[in-house]
């Protein structure tokens, strides 16, 4: 799976949970359906640092997310 692959599975699991602006999400229910799919840990925290640098999320600490934007 490619790093692309593994960010557009995230965005997708991202809208099908309806996450909000402001809200924080537990890494833990985003890894374990993305890595069902196939997709590598590796590629995941890819993912999440490639969205952190396009200012679309934040990564708090405490194994969270947060989405800076409407998706």
């Amino acid at each position: 799976m490619t790093d692309i692959d593994a960010k557009s599975a995230l965005l997708k699991l991202l809208k099908d949970i309806k996450l909000k602006p402001g809200v924080s999400l537990s890494l833990y229910e985003i890894g374990p359906p993305l890595v069902d799919q196939g997709i590598s840990q590796d590629a995941i925290v890819t993912a999440l640092y490639a969205f952190k640098n396009e200012g679309m999320i934040d990564l708090p600490g405490g194994n969270r997310l947060v989405l800076l934007k409407d998706l």
